[in-house]
């Protein structure tokens, strides 16, 4: 399995702290061997990762109403990330909690609310979610939030968590922060 960040968005992927296209990588291998550094083990590694991960990648595609295109449009832009990477992190993370979908809704029958909850009922309590992988903004992403990915200065990325309401909760919101150099 690669260790390397792929951004699928932007066909790059991280390796000694720069993001490389695969043409970045071919012109790195091939500047290397011209200096007569043959320790090309890593550019490789990450050329032929990033090739396999871009030639396997599919797309998948739904419908939605044009004010759920809208709110996932106008979140994208806010979070500096693109739809499709947002779209990936709320599958992943539906995946990683486990949740099943509804299987007892047939074909031709639609939702059309939610149904009203008694008021003597208990809240839910919160299950223990597996820990969310570390995340690293590719150079889509940056670009998309109008920030140069090589810029010299160093950019700090901030994503913050809220912290889970209700009596039962008892994780604590916080932040995680990426440094760009």
């Amino acid at each position: 399995m690669n260790q390397l960040p792929i951004d699928v968005d932007a066909e790059a992927i991280f390796l000694d702290g720069t993001w490389y296209t695969r043409d970045d990588l071919g012109r790195k291998i091939k500047s290397m061997i011209d200096a007569g550094d043959f320790n090309l083990a890593r550019p490789s590694a990450a050329l032929e990762a990033l090739s396999s991960t871009l030639q396997q990648v599919r797309t998948v595609s739904f419908r939605v109403t044009p004010d759920l295109a809208d709110a996932l449009n106008q979140l994208a832009t806010r979070t500096g990330n693109s739809v499709g990477q947002l779209v990936r992190e709320a599958v992943m993370q539906l995946l990683t909690q486990g949740a099943a979908p509804q299987e007892s809704l047939r074909r031709d029958e639609t939702v059309k609310a939610a149904a009203p909850t008694p008021p003597e009922a208990e809240p839910l309590v919160a299950q223990q979610a597996a820990p969310e992988p570390v995340l690293m903004p590719g150079p889509g992403a940056l670009r998309a939030a109008g920030i140069d990915p090589n810029a010299s200065q160093p950019i700090e990325l901030t994503r913050r968590i809220e912290q889970p309401q209700g009596p039962s909760s008892t994780a604590e919101g916080g932040e995680n922060r990426w440094f760009k150099q």
